[in-house]
């Protein structure tokens, strides 16, 4: 029969080792035949062993066959209720006080914002009343002046439409401004001829105008039957009555200014509505810069220039210059009064006597 092998097994030997116990490294070696037990090789280099973890004898704790649950681990403490509240007690003594003044302070406060509350709404009836009467009272005044401005543009519309459907100067002055001194420029203006009719078609742009802080202006912008557009400025009189103002309507002039610049009338004065700016053209009689203040004059569809000329620091001069101030240099639009002196030798130069108005509409009538 074949020889039964046994089965290799290591039997632990007690074997005591002074000193450091170094890591013993199980080799694998060969069995012996008899059974017996087999001495492991020991290194030769015991310092270079890592040490062995020293773990407690079996004998020193009480093991588990079975090791508890984290439900286990968590024990549950029996607690007396009443030394619970005991404790409680103890812990409130070490406790700061409560600062009961902030809270009077903060309920005070609130009470006096209840009160003051309580007193805006008795007072409030009052007050409500008082804006409603306000409210109305505004409210009809806007009414009114509503209905008035409508009354104003229907007398603005009828006097407008009567003013161009008159075919006689009679007719027409009943419509304008200042009647007494314009009624003789109308004469003249249309020579003792019907004036040309020329209705009204509709109106483009009816607005306020305000002249030096006056309020009782308005500008009309009107389309008429040949489809020529005029505008018109309007004067609102005491009695509620609108007068066109003629004169800036047609620009009047004493006599044409291109005749005038060319015929230049000596030994009289007239009244031009003139673009005025400031010039530098020194001729002649008014060749001193010193003495004389010059600018440049020319009219509305004219093509003729002239150069008017205030006596420098006079009272025309500086009325000229703040004029020219305002207007920032631009050209303004003025009614001066002209004379070309006996024997000037300038072609083109004539006096400025007097400013008689900044604009081309007289607000008040000037002196005859």
């Amino acid at each position: 029969m074949a020889r039964e092998r046994k089965r290799m097994e290591l039997t632990p030997v007690d074997d005591t080792v002074d000193g450091k116990l170094p890591v013993i490294r199980l080799g694998r070696e060969k069995s012996s035949s008899q059974g017996e037990a087999v001495r492991l090789a020991v290194p030769k280099d015991v310092s270079k062993v890592s040490q062995r973890l020293d773990v407690p004898a079996h004998e020193d704790f009480d093991s588990r066959t079975h090791q508890p649950g984290i439900e286990a681990l968590i024990e549950i403490e029996t607690v007396n209720p009443n030394q619970l509240e005991q404790d409680w007690g103890k812990e409130s003594i070490h406790h700061k006080s409560i600062p009961w003044g902030w809270f009077i302070l903060v309920g005070t406060i609130l009470a006096s914002g209840i009160i003051w509350s309580l007193s805006g709404v008795k007072n409030a009836a009052p007050q409500a009343d008082k804006i409603r009467v306000k409210t109305e009272t505004t409210l009809d005044s806007d009414a009114r002046e509503d209905a008035e401005a409508g009354k104003l543009i229907v007398r603005i519309d009828n006097t407008t439409r009567k003013f161009f459907d008159a075919t006689d100067v009679e007719t027409l002055a009943r419509f304008v401004r200042q009647p007494a001194r314009v009624r003789p420029l109308m004469d003249a203006h249309y020579g003792g001829k019907s004036v040309p009719l020329n209705r009204l078609i509709r109106s483009k742009v009816l607005q306020p105008l305000t002249l030096d802080q006056r309020a009782n202006f308005w500008m009309e912008s009107v389309e008429l039957a040949n489809h020529e557009s005029r505008n018109l400025i309007i004067e609102i009189l005491e009695s509620g009555e609108p007068r066109i103002d003629w004169e800036t309507m047609v620009c009047y002039q004493p006599m044409k200014w291109d005749s005038y610049a060319t015929d230049r009338p000596s030994g009289a004065s007239f009244d031009f509505r003139v673009y005025l700016e400031a010039d530098n053209f020194y001729s002649h009689e008014f060749a001193d810069p010193l003495l004389w203040n010059c600018y440049r004059l020319t009219a509305l569809d004219s093509e003729e220039t002239l150069f008017g000329y205030a006596k420098a620091n006079d009272e025309v001069a500086l009325a000229l210059q703040e004029i020219v101030r305002q207007n920032q240099g631009r050209r303004a639009s003025i009614i001066v009064r002209l004379t070309v002196p006996d024997g000037v030798q300038s072609r083109r130069g004539v006096v400025i006597e007097r400013v008689l108005s900044p604009r081309w509409i007289y607000l008040d009538p000037p002196d005859t």
